[in-house]
């Protein structure tokens, strides 16, 4: 699987024009952070909805934007079970890694 599906990126290209695209590519970084900010803040206080809630959201971020890893990543949180011992830092830290990719993929391929 591919950062970004391929497929579906250009559908949203066609429907919306690359200009239009090339707008909410760059928002996705700021509306990721803006959920990041309440992740890090759920993991903090240990509350589990909280947690699955910012996970629910990003995936439909990620798909809306056909962003295929990182809501395949998202969505695997999303069912988060509240054991807080695992990696969620690690977690975080690789939504923070697919975000950044994707968008640099997004724009590779409005680019061409």
């Amino acid at each position: 699987m591919g950062l970004v599906d391929s497929g579906r990126f250009d559908e949203l290209c066609q429907a919306l024009g690359k200009e239009q695209v090339l707008m909410l590519v760059e928002l996705l970084p700021v509306s990721y952070e803006e959920e990041r900010t309440r992740l890090v803040d759920a993991v903090k206080n240990k509350n589990v909805e909280g947690v699955r809630r910012s996970a629910h959201t990003i995936k439909g971020m990620a798909g809306n934007m056909a962003a295929s890893t990182l809501e395949a990543e998202a969505l695997a949180l999303e069912s988060f079970e509240g054991d807080f011992s695992d990696p969620l830092e690690e977690k975080i830290k690789l939504f923070d890694q697919l975000v950044a990719e994707t968008v640099e993929a997004m724009k590779e391929i409005i680019a061409n």
